[in-house]
């Protein structure tokens, strides 16, 4: 990394972390993810509690027994997993919608602008600092479900994966995120749009039933869901890997040309 670009990064985390809003997200994402997969692991135990210590003779079970749809995947990590996944998409655009927007509101883009600075090297530090934020949020988030994990030997290999595929959703939707702010003066816009667009990417499974098989299976690639799924299921994959960087890369490509667009005006 250029010094440059390690200098503007930091002045974006400097400006990240001037607001409230930073803190926020951070305490709020803390406390929900707490309270979703303590809310999974509960129901789970409970279910638990009542095939081993009642059964459940009348629906095929054996006294003492767990059928095997009641597994930890099904009931704590997928949950989970869709938990997350929302409460990225609900608070990422929030903090993009100013990276971009909020410069060219108040007209301090044009120092960027007239520097040195290469449009890619000004997009490289503000899509690195998101980034990074991301992985703070997840990391933080992550904390009572790996603790939870650990000292109920629950599969922390698995929460691995799954948070690791959460990392790559929540790249790709600042990504999405940061595109829509760099083509907006106004931040209001560019969170509307970065909702619409990564709703819209999340999930095309009601569509898939209005379609041919062949255009269906598109669909389903294009799809973020069933990529992250993939990671919440304990899949590991590099197919899923490089479509999560490549929705980063089409979103830094598009705001790149929005910098030099602005130059060339």
């Amino acid at each position: 990394m250029s010094w440059r670009i390690w200098t503007l990064l930091r002045k974006e985390l400097r400006s990240l972390f001037a607001t409230p809003i930073a803190y926020a997200v951070l305490t709020a994402s803390v406390s929900v993810t707490a309270v979703l997969f303590f809310g999974s692991l509960l129901r789970f135990n409970q279910m638990l509690f009542v095939f081993h210590g009642y059964g459940i003779g009348a629906g095929g079970f054996d006294s003492g027994t767990t059928p095997r749809q009641l597994n930890l995947l099904e009931e704590v990590f997928i949950p989970l997993s869709q938990d997350v996944s929302l409460m990225l998409m609900l608070v990422v655009p929030v903090i993009t919608m100013r990276v971009f927007a909020e410069e060219k509101a108040q007209g301090t883009d044009e120092l960027l602008l007239t520097t040195p600075l290469r449009s890619w090297e000004i997009a490289a530090a503000k899509y690195l600092a998101t980034w990074g934020f991301v992985a703070l949020l997840l990391a933080v988030s992550a904390l009572y479900p790996a603790v939870a994990a650990q000292q109920a030997n629950l599969g922390v290999p698995h929460l691995l994966a799954l948070y690791l595929g959460e990392l790559g959703f929540g790249i790709a939707v600042a990504s999405i995120g940061l595109a829509c702010s760099s083509l907006s003066r106004n931040q209001i816009v560019a969170a509307v749009v970065a909702y619409a667009l990564s709703f819209i990417l999340y999930d095309f499974q009601w569509l898939a039933t209005l379609v041919s098989e062949s255009f269906a299976r598109v669909l389903e690639e294009v799809e973020l869901q069933s990529h992250l799924e993939a990671f919440a299921r304990g899949v590991v994959g590099l197919r899923h890997g490089v479509y999560f960087l490549g929705v980063g890369a089409v979103g830094f490509t598009i705001s790149v040309g929005s910098i030099e667009l602005g130059r060339a005006r």
